[in-house]
């Protein structure tokens, strides 16, 4: 077996995304995490792993893997005996189809994260630190974004398209799951990992009302079936902070009447 060792982040998406498969996998693999709060993903001995100043990275004895929807890929293609994949061609083409769409969504999710919750964590660092760590954000366009997100908070257009590319991600998603347990499979795989982590952020932050038994059932079914699964304890809750998702509920609770204006008036 090969010597697997993963950098990421407890509460990061796309971490959790790659930790749910290769604990679905049973895999073993060498826990290195990485605080974005402090701004480790910027470290010089990081960035030789991983340009993009970003997590989740997999080292496989010594080579370094990035972007976690091909980390995923990559499981399913060098550890086929657990399958995360569907066997029919047309569904295969569906299933990736969707993971291009969520690997879209992801920035949207990331301008609500930080326009409801993290924008507030950060806003009680002094302005220097805020400075520093915006100016070491590789990407111009979004180290612009993230001065707008925090000197506006939810004004900030990108995060009112966030909230709203968000409805529609849950519309989509709801549509996908009727009449289906999992996304385009038999049992969970690489397109219910994918998703999960982006339903696991709103309601951390408050806007689980978005996906209740009324709201959007097969949601909350398919959600309620992951929370139950040995993976989602492994791969998920011990890696997430309790006092973080209480800060975030706080702070959505705080804000989520004008989220679901911002929503409505989409």
């Amino acid at each position: 077996m090969s010597d697997l060792t993963l950098y990421h982040n407890g509460p990061s998406t796309c971490s959790q995304k790659v930790r749910l498969i290769l604990e679905l996998k049973e895999l073993e693999y060498k826990s290195k995490l990485i605080d974005l709060m402090s701004g480790e993903q910027h470290d010089p001995e990081y960035i030789k792993l991983n340009p993009n100043h970003v997590v989740p990275t997999l080292v496989v004895n010594d080579d370094a893997l990035i972007e976690s929807s091909l980390i995923n890929e990559f499981l399913e293609d060098a550890y086929p005996e657990i399958s995360t994949r569907p066997s029919d061609p047309k569904k295969l083409h569906q299933m990736r189809l969707w993971v291009k769409y969520i690997d879209s969504y992801h920035p949207q999710c990331g301008s609500i994260t930080y326009g409801i919750g993290v924008r507030n964590i950060l806003l009680q660092k002094s302005q220097e630190e805020i400075d520093h760590e915006v100016a070491k954000i590789p990407d111009l366009i979004k180290r612009r974004n993230r001065v707008d997100l925090l000197e506006k908070g939810l004004e900030a257009p990108i995060v009112i398209e966030g909230i709203q590319q968000s409805k529609i991600f849950l519309d989509r998603l709801e549509n996908e799951l009727q009449g289906h347990d999992w996304l385009y499979g038999e049992s969970f795989g690489i397109a219910d990992a994918a998703t999960i982590p982006y339903i696991i952020r709103m309601d951390q932050l408050a806007l689980s009302s978005l996906f209740n038994e009324s709201s959007r059932p097969n949601i909350c079914s398919w959600y309620r079936k992951i929370q139950k699964m040995d993976i989602f304890q492994k791969a998920v809750t011990q890696f997430i902070p309790q006092p973080l998702v209480t800060i975030l509920n706080k702070f959505g609770e705080d804000q989520k009447d004008q989220v679901l204006t911002i929503m409505e008036n989409d």
